[in-house]
């Protein structure tokens, strides 16, 4: 891990990831600040053919659908992640509204919990998804949780590791 990483670690708020189909839940677990909304994003095409990203949120859906494209990355009739591009810009953004007063560059710690379409587990792929869209949107260290909601205001993400490495 370089200097710059572990500083940044030092500043960020350690993060409590929840994804459901319609709904995106991240909560710092110092702060117990949370951002909550629709895993939307609404993307404008342009005359020449580029693509803008408009607006990300709940907000989306009072969008006029025939200039906008409304997209939902978690809505797949067989898995939780869809489209992982916009996946990650959603989650992206969403770190950075938790972390908005900073100066610095998030690289929280993340437990990250899909909350549907986990029967008989995770593949090895979903996994990594998962895993990876964290990565992307800055965490430093990203634990798969499976199991029920956890309680944010006894969090230790420190504990919910260990308990996965002795599991």
């Amino acid at each position: 891990m370089s200097i710059i990483t572990f500083i940044r670690g030092k500043l960020s708020n350690d993060l409590y990831i929840q994804v459901w189909e319609n709904r995106l839940k991240i909560s710092s677990i110092q702060s117990k600040e949370v951002y909550d909304q629709e895993p939307l994003m609404a993307i404008e095409t342009k005359s020449n053919g580029e693509k803008l990203v408009f607006d990300i949120g709940s907000s989306c859906k009072n969008l006029d659908h025939r200039k906008y494209k409304i997209v939902n990355p978690f809505s797949h009739p067989r898995v939780l992640l869809g489209d992982f591009y916009v996946a990650e810009k959603i989650v992206q953004h969403a770190v950075k509204e938790i972390h908005k007063n900073r100066y610095i560059a998030p690289a929280p710690r993340v437990i990250f919990q899909p909350m549907e379409k986990t029967e008989g587990g995770l593949s090895a792929v979903e996994e990594r998804a998962f895993r990876e869209l964290c990565m992307g949107a800055g965490a430093r260290e990203v634990l798969i949780y499976l199991g029920d909601e956890l309680s944010l205001y006894n969090l230790d993400f420190n504990t919910i590791k260990q308990e996965q490495l002795t599991n």
